[in-house]
């Protein structure tokens, strides 16, 4: 399955490796901390595969940092006038996860208890086997495509256009049904760094 350009799993497999000796972990402890293999994790450190959204978010659990720190190191926004930052569309920050799905970082550098993505599903992605859950307020709005958001025990189909939003910790899922590509706006207030979530993520 193709990944856009600029998206690829090496600023992962960087970053993770970085991660995890920071908290002096092994490939083994990292793998028993979010019930995967060390298999898995050596070949994300590696660059030879990517994570799915809910490993992504699981990693991050486990090593106490926010999912926006995997773009890895920024590149230089100038600042404009007053001190605006502008973040070319060409310049965005971009990684590609498991089963289709694109992250494009719309700020110029990760910020505290913030997270503003455009985000891309190919036609068939999903975020993952399991829901996702996490600390912060969730704002989507579809651009372009559809997406079928599973928020609990609901499921709600969005069209361009369309937006939904839910608090800290509900259980959710993304998917694309269709062929063509879904993209849409999110914004995740409240994404904190050294978040312990409960449950499955």
């Amino acid at each position: 399955m193709g990944e856009p350009r600029g998206a690829n799993a090496a600023p992962i497999g960087k970053r993770l490796r970085d991660l995890r000796a920071a908290h002096g972990l092994s490939l083994r402890q990292l793998a028993k901390l979010i019930g995967a293999s060390p298999s898995l994790l050596s070949q994300i450190e590696n660059g030879k595969v990517t994570p799915s959204v809910d490993t992504l978010y699981l990693l991050a659990r486990a090593l106490s940092t926010p999912v926006a720190s995997f773009f890895g190191e920024p590149e230089d926004a100038p600042m404009i006038g007053t001190g605006a930052r502008v973040v070319r569309a060409a310049h965005r920050q971009r990684i590609g996860l498991e089963h289709g799905v694109t992250w494009e970082n719309l700020l110029p550098s990760e910020e505290s208890g913030l997270r503003f993505m455009e985000i891309r599903y190919a036609g068939g992605a999903h975020s993952g086997e399991h829901l996702l859950r996490h600390p912060g307020r969730d704002l989507f709005v579809v651009l372009a495509g559809e997406l079928i958001f599973r928020v609990g025990f609901a499921e709600h189909r969005l069209a361009a256009g369309d937006s939904i939003s839910f608090a800290d910790f509900q259980p959710h899922q993304l998917r694309n049904e269709g062929t063509d590509e879904a993209r849409a706006i999110v914004c995740v207030i409240g994404d904190y760094e050294g978040h312990r979530p409960t449950g499955e993520d």
